[in-house]
Order: structure tokens, then sequence, then C-alpha cells
């Protein structure tokens, strides 16, 4: 392909690098979200997160979540709900962070139509309502909870087992969310969870940058939200496609032709998939969690999960 042969990889080792700080930034993280659980240091908890996230790479429907909240979990004998649940409060400060870049991209880009501003504001609200949402539920997590058990109750329609679930998890979430008691714990989760979407923003200007697709950080900021929310959606393992798809969506509206979308896309998506497959098969061989077994054991936390509470009324 054209693209490729006229692109410049020795942007590759700055991409390396700006994997390395986007997990470091993550595992930071998630020690903090586990600190009032159980005290772990950023070495012990990075072996079941790129376990997960190679996980997410091999496995369908982000089966990789559960892979890592069952190494973690046999790790250290912390209950797996608990874990579950700073994992799911990961994925809303993520939202957060995310939404954010994607709405500053959205606004201020220029030559967008107006009605990419009009979604940028929509995603303030959706930022201000999320924020409002977590703030009740750490201060009155027993009667958010009661609330939600009433509003279950009527809805009847909906499975018995997605209902406790979502209790289960309600109640394990007040565990993860005790970090946020903490004005310490809660600054370095909400730097953290910034700065990790910063450097990934800034790995796509890098990938762009290389295939000579002059864009601005704004576009992409874009590119960003639309790749990140795009993965969340259960499809092939490893995201080909998908990412794929986000690149060309995004960046037309910055007048890049699908060819040069396509090929940054797959250049950026390689420099991070190559190393995070092969540093997290890495860490499963340590453990003695053998590839054949990981999907099985993934799955089995997923069911394992969705009965903990099926008796439950």
């Amino acid at each position: 392909m054209e693209s490729f042969r006229h692109a410049d990889f020795r942007t590759l080792p700055i991409m390396f690098l700006l994997l390395f700080v986007f997990f470091w930034l993550k595992a930071i993280r998630w020690r903090m979200l586990l600190e009032p659980i159980k005290h772990l240091s950023v070495s012990q908890v990075t072996p079941a997160m790129m376990i997960g996230f190679m996980g997410n790479n091999i496995l369908p429907a982000h089966l990789g979540e559960f892979l890592r909240v069952y190494v973690l979990s046999k790790q250290f004998q912390i209950p797996k709900t608990t874990i579950l649940s700073t994992v799911v409060l990961e994925r809303l400060f993520d939202i957060v962070a995310i939404l954010c870049f994607l709405g500053i991209g959205v606004y201020f880009a220029p030559h967008l139509p107006d009605r990419y501003r009009s979604l940028s504001i929509l995603m303030a609200v959706v930022i201000s309502v999320t924020i409002m949402v977590l703030g009740t539920y750490l201060i009155w997590t027993e009667a958010v909870i009661k609330l939600f058990r009433t509003i279950f109750s009527h809805l009847r329609f909906l499975p018995v087992k997605l209902t406790h679930l979502v209790i289960e998890m309600m109640q394990a979430g007040a565990q993860g969310m005790a970090a946020m008691k903490s004005i310490r714990l809660s600054v370095g989760i909400i730097w953290t969870s910034f700065a990790q979407w910063a450097i990934n923003g800034l790995s796509i200007l890098v990938a762009l940058w290389s295939f000579d697709i002059q864009v601005t950080p704004l576009a992409a900021f874009v590119v960003l939200g639309v790749t990140a929310f795009g993965v969340t959606v259960p499809s092939t393992p490893g995201f080909f496609g998908v990412i794929q798809l986000c690149f060309w969506v995004s960046l037309q509206a910055f007048g890049v032709s699908k060819a040069d979308a396509f090929a940054a896309s797959i250049y950026y998506q390689l420099s991070q998939y190559i190393p995070v497959t092969l540093i997290g098969l890495y860490y499963s061989n340590r453990e003695g969690l053998k590839l054949s077994d990981a999907e099985k054991e993934a799955e089995k936390e997923l069911e394992e999960l969705e009965g903990l509470d099926s008796d439950a009324e």
C-alpha cells in the first residue's frame, strides 16, 4: 500500500514509550483503587492487569476483564466482586476522561459542522450527570441501593439474575468506591485517569504524523474518543476492523483519505497489540496460566459472578 511505503517508522520507539507510560499510569490508578481493600504495589497489580489486557486481545467479548479479576483474586485472596467493582469504577473514570477529551476536540476543532458542537454540549451534560450519580452513590450508598431494589421490583420483565448481579455489584462497589473518600486517593485517581488518556491521544497523533497526516491534537482527541467507545462494544478479539472503522469515521471529518486513515490505524493498533499481548503471555506463563485455559477461566468467572446472588430477593 502506498501509505505504508511513505510512512516514517522511526516513531516506533516513541509509540512503545508512550504505551509503557499509559499502562504504568493505569497500574498506578488500579493500585490506588485497591488501596482501601489491600495495600499492593504497582509491580504486584501489573501482572494481573497485563494478563487481562492480553485476554481482551485474544478472547471475545472483553473476557480479559474477568481474567484479571481471577488472577488478582487468586494471587492475593481478595473477593472477586470487590476487584470487579474497582474495574467497573475504572471504566467510569475512563468514560468521564474520554468524553472530556472528545468534547474538547469536537467543540474546538476548526471546520467542523455546528451539529458536532451541539454533540459536545450533550457530552458535557452526560459528564455532569455521571459525576453527580457517582457522588450520590458515594455519599448515600445504602439509599441508592434501596432505590434500585425498588425500581427492579417494578421491572419484572428484567432477568432475575441480571437484577441480582447489579445489586451485588453495587454492594461490592461500596468497597471499590472507598478510595474516593480519601482526598489523596481521589486526586490521584482523577489525574491518572486524564493523564493516561492524554498519553493515548498523543500516541494516536504520533501514528497519524508517521503517515504524514497533518492534523492538530484536537483531531487526535476526536479519534481517541470515537475509538475508545467503539472498542467497548463486544466484537472480534483485538478489535481488528473496529479500530480501522473508528479511525476512518473520525478522520473523514478532517479531510483525511480512507487509505491514509486505515494505514495509520493499523500502525497504531499493532504497536499496541503486539507488545501488550506478548507481555500478557509472559505474565500468564509466569503465573502458570496456560493460554488454552485462559478463556475457560474467564468464562467461569463470568458465570460465577452472574450467579453470586441468584437466590436473593
